[in-house]
């Protein structure tokens, strides 16, 4: 990151794509909701069991007929609703297109933070650490909304190109499966 603000200046506000921070979470969120899971009798955790998807997915996400078991689990492990209810507030933050500067942002999320703290779950006290250290710079997304996406989608189709190839020794046809796949050849 260092070597970008090298090369492009002073003024250059580094940001960290909201991308990594909610995956981030999602790591906290399986490893918290695993935590919780354990102290749950073997009949509660046999309840929950094959639930780690409606957990992990975006409710808008969720097939229909997952929507009314969902809830009921929610309601039924208010613990692990609470967990999902900071999920959505972290995200309902990254979507909030009312917070237009980095300050705001931060102030947001600092917020969300206290609420995540009150939980006590040791899994996402990683978390707040990490989003403490890299405050400044996630709150950097705010202001402009930028994303790494198109980077990250065009850095895995190179990945997919070697894949398929098994590596490729010959630069000349693997700058043609490249241009195919992105863009036209020029013959």
């Amino acid at each position: 990151m260092e070597a970008a603000r090298e090369a492009l200046g002073e003024g250059v506000a580094i940001t960290i794509d909201r991308f990594h921070v909610m995956k981030n979470f999602q790591d906290g969120l399986t490893a918290a909701r695993r935590e919780l899971q354990r102290g749950l009798s073997a009949e509660a955790r046999s309840r929950l069991k094959g639930s780690r998807w409606w957990w992990v997915t975006n409710p808008e996400n969720l097939r229909e007929e997952d929507r009314e078991p969902f809830a009921r689990l929610r309601q039924e492990f208010p613990a692990l609703g609470a967990l999902w209810d900071q999920r959505e507030g972290l995200r309902a933050i990254f979507e909030d297109r009312s917070l237009a500067t980095a300050d705001q942002g931060q102030e947001r999320l600092e917020d969300w933070m206290c609420g995540v703290r009150k939980l006590g779950l040791s899994s996402l006290d990683k978390f707040c650490k990490t989003l403490t250290n890299w405050m400044g710079r996630i709150a950097n997304y705010f202001p402009n909304r930028s994303s790494n996406g198109r980077t990250e989608g065009f850095n895995h189709g190179l990945r997919s190109i070697l894949w398929r190839a098994w590596g490729m020794v010959n630069f000349k046809n693997f700058r043609l499966r490249v241009l195919d796949r992105f863009g036209r050849a020029k013959t």
